[in-house]
């Protein structure tokens, strides 16, 4: 676990993270019903709902819905999910007892569906990813359920990216010169991650080739596995001591080099923020090369302890953003605009309507902030426009960002200019793609409202 938490601080600080002081508050998705997914109607919102995969109460957790959650499965060992009652897979009973509003369970599921649905209890499969592409589908399927159509389908979208963006970081540092070879074992039978299984992605994402991508079903037969001889072996608890005493494994450079990790399955099954928990574990024993050494002086359990904490509140942050684009209105738009006032980004009037003058803005401060100018607010922009010491378009931040004193601030102008985008209001009857809502015609942050949307 210590070389997991170690590799930690080594990507946040690769990805240039820093503590988010001036957060705007994410809101909840709200979108439209009835939703249609997979061919099940929701008709409204859930608010009691009961989810029987771990792996989708993993995505849930994810998305922030727990909270509308009544019940779930004895296999779902989350601690988000501690004080929810369990129920088993099998007992329809039991499920129809919790009087749910949806239930959630995947194509695994050994539940029979007909008592649920004969009680008049929408029951909703989501099969799990496979792929990248895949995991977006995944994520909108199950945001869309809880969260409507629109804007919860956009929550689930974003989502899904933000998790990728750091598997993307954790690929990015590990050593891109040599190929290492690695595998997942269930049992020493048959049973191992295979190249059509989302595991497969972790191992990708983690720099590492699973020696099993080209196989599929999950099966896997030994003369495969002795032919590639992998650098090393992932397995379930339980199986190292009998990998290490088994004859067969003798010659095996993973056995020889003590490359052999027990890793919990659920790990590589796990669909939520799992995910990048199982691609650092990985990595971590695949590149301990990457791991900082502690100094003798400082106690490395608290040091860790510390910015490890400081590291999954910036992932957590993140997720709290929704994408915004032209056509947005709302309490997020606005709140964006009076950051980009502050920074001397935009001098116009603004309302919380994203239009061309706040999408150029944007653009700007991506380039100032060395971030691709799409004009496009990603979470990844928000969150480094709310970070302290944004840069301003001179390449500087606010002085008082700095701890520094300053009776004037250069570059920022002190009064807006209502004539900048006059003419470039937009129609604001598009749907937002973001997680807020709120009216348009929001005051801005000069008291006045402007006729003319930036």
């Amino acid at each position: 676990m210590a070389l997991c938490l170690s590799l930690l601080l080594v990507l946040v600080s690769a990805a240039g993270c820093s503590q988010v002081d001036d957060l705007v508050s994410g809101v909840t998705a709200t979108g439209e019903f009835p939703v249609d997914v997979n061919g099940v109607t929701i008709s409204a919102r859930p608010t009691h709902a009961v989810v029987l995969s771990p792996s989708l109460a993993d995505v849930l957790l994810a998305l922030g819905y727990e909270t509308q959650l009544a019940g779930a499965s004895d296999q779902c060992t989350q601690s988000g999910l501690e004080e929810l009652p369990k129920v088993s897979v099998e007992d329809a009973q039991g499920i129809i007892d919790l009087q749910p509003d949806l239930v959630l369970l995947d194509g695994d599921s050994s539940l029979s569906r007909a008592a649920l649905e004969e009680a008049g209890i929408p029951v909703l499969s989501v099969e799990p990813a496979t792929d990248r592409s895949d995991f977006e589908r995944l994520y909108s399927q199950v945001s869309s359920a809880f969260a409507g159509d629109g804007a919860g389908y956009d929550a689930g979208i974003a989502a899904a990216q933000d998790i990728f963006i750091t598997l993307d970081n954790i690929n990015r540092i590990v050593p891109q010169d040599r190929i290492t070879t690695a595998c997942y074992l269930y049992d020493l039978e048959s049973s191992a991650v295979t190249g059509d299984m989302f595991g497969s992605t972790i191992l990708s994402y983690a720099g590492v080739t699973n020696v099993f991508d080209s196989l599929s079903g999950g099966v896997y037969d030994f003369e495969t596995l002795e032919i590639a001889n992998p650098n090393l072996i992932f397995c379930a608890p339980g199986l190292k001591e009998q990998i290490e005493s088994d004859s067969r494994f003798a010659d095996f450079q993973a056995v020889q080099q003590d490359k052999v990790v027990e890793m919990d399955p659920s790990l590589m099954s796990w669909q939520g923020r799992t995910v990048v928990e199982a691609a650092y574990e990985i990595s971590a024993a695949a590149y301990p090369e990457l791991l900082e050494e502690s100094s003798p002086e400082v106690d490395p359990a608290s040091e860790i302890d510390s910015q490890v904490s400081s590291a999954l509140e910036e992932e957590e942050q993140l997720a709290q953003y929704g994408t915004l684009e032209e056509g947005n209105t709302g309490d997020q738009v606005l709140a964006m605009q009076e950051r980009l006032a502050e920074l001397g980004y935009l001098t116009a009037e603004y309302d919380g309507h994203y239009g061309a003058t706040t999408a150029d803005c944007v653009s700007r401060f991506q380039s100032a902030n060395g971030l691709e100018a799409t004009g496009i607010a990603d979470p990844a922009t928000q969150l480094a426009l709310f970070k302290e010491g944004a840069l301003r378009e001179d390449g500087t931040p606010l002085p008082e960002e700095t701890g520094e004193s300053s009776s004037s601030t250069a570059g920022e102008s002190s009064s807006s200019s209502s004539g900048e985008d006059a003419g470039a209001s937009e129609s604001s009857s598009q749907p937002e793609s973001s997680s807020s809502s709120s009216s348009e015609g929001s005051s801005s942050s000069s008291g006045s409202e402007s006729s003319a949307s930036a």
